[in-house]
């Protein structure tokens, strides 16, 4: 977008003020893993904040950060980029400050402008009346600077958190949810989301095995991510995004990062690495198997198989990580929860004692009768569900 500038004077000020310029950076992310998330965002060369904040991760950067934050982030939901803050103690001086800033710098014309508008403890507390300040002062603003928005091309989303009469202004840089990779999948009864699945694999230290076993496989989120992972192959790298209609967007910066990235691919026929994938649900089975790319079809072969009934023979002498992700809730029929994972818990000192596992339990009852040793545990919530990830470490 940037190259198609026509004003100079526009294109000027858009090269000062955001190209040339560092901004900061919120990742959401499924609370309770924000800790594994900030250790992604650094591995891919991010300047993380070090502060923790429930359900996020705050970093900083010029806009390739936000380019890599995007296309390389496996465990972030959204990236968004803070743009401003405006006093909010009255009506007036919020309408004025917001008609003063330079949005013509951000949205580009032919925008549809939607909003995500939250408040709490201020003195303007209804949504209604902010996104009526905000949409009348922004396209006051961009007629004022000649930018007409009759006819859509794209859209923008733009956040206001309106906090202790501070409100807070980001643009929604990823679109949809990340977990969405940008290619279509089947899904079967309540799914685990890619970026929770990923923040699993990466807590559990994928990397240190050469076994990955998946025997309540699903849809396959959590192969899939495994193998991901393994072959470091960009988990967005199909997707577009809103920053790609800023008037800031380079396109050629963006492709040297993506292209830098399909690169670091890795073959799958040479990580040297094992995923068995399976399910005692053959209708499961079938939708894993039609979820699996091309590129990941000789590393992941789904089979109908009732984990109760492996050998614990496939783990001698192969440093294995297990990844459970049993029925419960409205997965399962109600009563024989706890009988479940009383059995989970045996069949795993009886047949994989030696194996690292990351096992997603709902609530203490269930660890209980488990009744499983682990190195730590993380709380979350998982489909509306109480639940937690125990791991063991090999």
């Amino acid at each position: 977008m940037f190259d198609k500038i026509e004003n100079n004077s526009l294109k000027r000020r858009v090269k000062n003020h955001v190209i040339g310029r560092e901004h900061d950076f919120f990742a959401v992310v499924q609370p309770g893993f924000e800790i594994r998330s900030g250790a992604e965002l650094r591995d891919i060369g991010l300047s993380v904040k070090d502060t923790v904040i429930e359900g996020g991760v705050e970093f900083s950067g010029r806009l390739d950060s936000c380019y890599k934050a995007s296309l390389l982030s496996r465990t972030a939901g959204r990236i968004i980029m803070r743009i401003a803050a405006f006093r909010s103690v009255n009506y007036f001086e919020l309408e004025r400050l917001v008609r003063s800033f330079p949005w013509e710098l951000y949205i580009s014309p032919a925008t549809e402008i939607r909003y995500r508008i939250s408040t709490e403890k201020s003195m303007i507390y209804h949504t209604g009346k902010l996104e009526e300040i905000f949409n009348f002062g922004i396209n006051e603003r961009l007629a004022a600077q000649g930018i007409k928005n009759d006819e859509f091309l794209c859209t923008q989303t733009v956040f206001v958190r309106n906090s202790r009469d501070l409100c807070t202004v980001s643009l929604d840089a990823s679109g949809e949810f990340l977990y969405k990779r940008g290619t279509g999948k089947n899904i079967s009864k309540a799914p685990l989301r890619e970026t929770t699945a990923a923040l699993i694999l990466l807590e559990a230290g994928i990397s240190n095995y050469s076994q990955i076993l998946d025997p309540m496989c699903g849809s396959g989120t959590f192969s899939l991510e495994a193998a991901s992972i393994l072959t470091r192959t960009p988990p967005a790298a199909g997707r577009e995004f809103p920053f790609m209609n800023w008037p800031c967007f380079r396109e050629s910066t963006f492709r040297f990062i993506k292209n830098a990235a399909m690169e670091e691919i890795i073959p799958e026929e040479k990580i040297g690495k094992k995923i068995i994938t399976s399910d005692i649900d053959p209708e499961a089975v079938k939708i894993a198997g039609s979820n699996i790319p091309e590129q990941f079809s000789k590393i992941i072969s789904p089979e109908t198989a009732d984990f109760f009934s492996l050998s614990g023979d496939i783990a001698v002498n192969k440093k294995t990580l297990i990844l459970l992700n049993p029925p419960y809730g409205k997965r399962i029929e109600e009563g024989i929860e706890k009988s479940l994972y009383r059995e989970i818990g045996n069949k795993v000192r009886k047949d994989f004692s030696g194996c690292g596992y990351a096992i997603i339990v709902p609530g203490h009852e269930k660890e209980s009768v488990l009744g499983l040793r682990y190195d730590r545990k993380i709380p979350f919530m998982n489909g509306g569900i109480k639940a937690a990830v125990i791991f063991k470490d090999v």
